[in-house]
């Protein structure tokens, strides 16, 4: 019997260490997964920051491209004011240079008779 005891304890024992060996693999494991996860959280902090500051820097292009339309079409319609202010100059130019070639013409014909 007491070979069949200290047959028991010898297997009971490489039970205990392979039971040992797994469980120290397990929490190995576990820490190696508790590592990556506290890694994983900490990029997903450092993602959510540099986020934030392109849709801050977004907006603030966003804004900026606003304020050059306006300023576009500013200077558009100013243009076209200008246009129109010239086309009507020289509208008024040439109704000038007309009336004054008539006066001209008018003046010279009772002279020529």
């Amino acid at each position: 019997m007491t070979m069949c005891t200290a047959l028991a304890a010898l297997l009971s024992c490489a039970g205990c260490i392979v039971t040992t060996s797994t469980y120290d693999a397990k929490v190995r494991e576990v820490e190696a997964l508790r590592d990556a996860y506290a890694s994983s959280n900490r990029e997903t902090s450092r993602l959510a920051g540099e986020v934030e500051a392109l849709s801050k820097l977004v907006a603030g292009q966003k804004d900026a491209l606003r304020e050059l339309s306006s300023r576009a079409e500013a200077c558009e319609a100013g243009l076209a004011r200008e246009k129109r202010e010239s086309a009507d100059r020289d509208r008024e130019l040439a109704e000038l240079r007309n009336k004054r070639k008539t006066k001209d013409e008018s003046a010279a014909q009772p002279a020529a008779e």
